[in-house]
């Protein structure tokens, strides 16, 4: 696979310290071209988001760069991958978790990754941040593990009501809150053409789905220029909006399929 990838994170119009955190590595194994993205927000009202959110991507990336490509020599990767992901999520949890117990603080932050290789992807997510994929149509991978989230499934709210709800900000599961966490991981088929979209809350609040369209259809994403617009256009709307809130989004285009 070949791709096209960028990143972005802003401390939106109101808060000092940005408490989201993103990565991007890409490398080989064989001939096969692996990708890591992943965004991460330090959880509001715990301690020390920035330092959890931070945390986990240094974690993730060491991991990428450490034990990702010798997974991919094994006879059943996507097995392992799936085991080993999960594995690695609840890891940073529990790393988190004890540092927060000998500082005395109580801290977390969501998480998002997502893994491409030879047509398929792997998403390992706690939280709300989002990963979505674009293609014909735009499509949530991820679901949100929130107060609201959780009330429109019990249908309990519609849709709209939730995103005007005071209490759409809370979140029922993070990384690093608590000993214990159960990650979400999902394995699937890229669409041809796709762009992924993985983002903090601070950036979908404020823009609705269809509307990525115009920013970041395959179509239209034709060099890594056109990706970079995109997600400055994209957070430049949400701010005019009125979002507050720290804005991080990474956009990845699968060009080619080997």
């Amino acid at each position: 696979m070949k791709f096209l990838y960028s990143g972005y994170t802003d401390t939106g119009t109101v808060r000092k310290v940005n408490q989201d955190s993103l990565v991007i590595k890409s490398t080989k194994a064989g001939k096969e071209t692996i990708l890591l993205a992943a965004v991460c927000d330090g959880v509001g009202g715990l301690s020390r988001g920035e330092q959890a959110s931070r945390k986990a991507v240094l974690e993730l990336s060491s991991w990428f760069d450490y034990e990702l490509s010798g997974i991919f020599h094994t006879s059943h990767p996507e097995s392992l991958l799936y085991y080993r992901c999960r594995q690695l999520l609840e890891n940073i949890n529990q790393e988190i978790y004890q540092d927060g117990l000998r500082r005395g603080i109580l801290s977390g932050t969501t998480l998002s990754m997502l893994l491409l290789w030879n047509g398929q992807y792997l998403v390992g997510h706690v939280g709300d941040s989002r990963i979505y994929q674009i293609g014909c149509q735009t499509k949530q991978i991820t679901s949100d593990h929130s107060w609201v989230a959780r009330e429109v499934a019990l249908g309990h709210m519609s849709m709209e009501e939730a995103k005007k709800d005071q209490r759409r900000n809370i979140i029922l599961k993070c990384i690093g809150a608590e000993p214990e966490v159960n990650p979400d991981i999902i394995l699937g088929k890229v669409q041809k053409p796709s762009v992924f979209l993985l983002c903090t809350d601070g950036f979908w609040h404020e823009i609705k789905p269809w509307e990525w369209m115009g920013y970041f259809s395959p179509q239209r994403i034709q060099r890594e220029e056109d990706l970079k617009n995109g997600l400055l256009s994209g957070v430049s709307l949400v701010k005019k909006r009125g979002e507050t809130d720290n804005i991080t989004v990474v956009g990845v285009k699968v060009e080619a399929f080997f």
